[in-house]
């Protein structure tokens, strides 16, 4: 008997519950009338197979009681160290900016601002230009005379041996 009385709780529950998607007709889908929505009234979203997961259903099941633990538990906790002569105690620290109050006027600036960029006249990077020239050829007029020195030395060396083995 019980069984019976709580099977009939479930379904008027769930009619209840289910009723207003019942009542909605399909007049609606063929017409073409301004206004017309694919929704009913009151409704943010229709039916799709996402909301049958059976993980959603258990948020369906829990999201209350952590709504309920939330408002019951957490937010009377803090209400209570967030007290000014109980905050050091818990050592709560309140929050940089809220939503009511909007974000906090800043006392001074927290990084410094860019250096200027530097400014380069064309006279400048012609001359840079040159320079850059000018020691492209001395590097290269350097090459060549250390090549004309390893030459030389290698030709003494020679010459030398041309000696020792005389």
């Amino acid at each position: 008997m019980r069984f019976w009385k709580v099977v009939v709780m479930v379904g008027v529950a769930s009619l209840f519950l289910a009723g207003p998607t019942f009542t909605y007709g399909d007049s609606c889908e063929s017409s073409l009338e301004a206004g017309c929505t694919a929704e009913p009234p009151g409704y943010y979203d229709g039916y799709d197979d996402s909301q049958s997961h059976p993980l959603r259903i258990a948020a369906y099941a829990l999201n209350p009681v952590g709504f309920a633990v939330e408002w019951l538990v957490t937010r009377p906790i803090h209400a209570l160290v967030s007290q000014p002569e109980l905050a050091q105690v818990f050592g709560h620290q309140s929050h940089r900016w809220d939503f009511c109050c909007g974000m906090p006027q800043v006392t001074e600036p927290q990084a410094q601002p860019p250096a200027p960029a530097p400014v380069v006249y064309t006279e400048d990077v012609d001359a840079a230009r040159r320079a850059a020239a000018e020691a492209k050829a001395a590097a290269e007029e350097a090459k060549r005379a250390a090549e004309e020195a390893a030459r030389a030395a290698e030709k003494s060396t020679r010459s030398f041996e041309k000696t020792l083995t005389k």
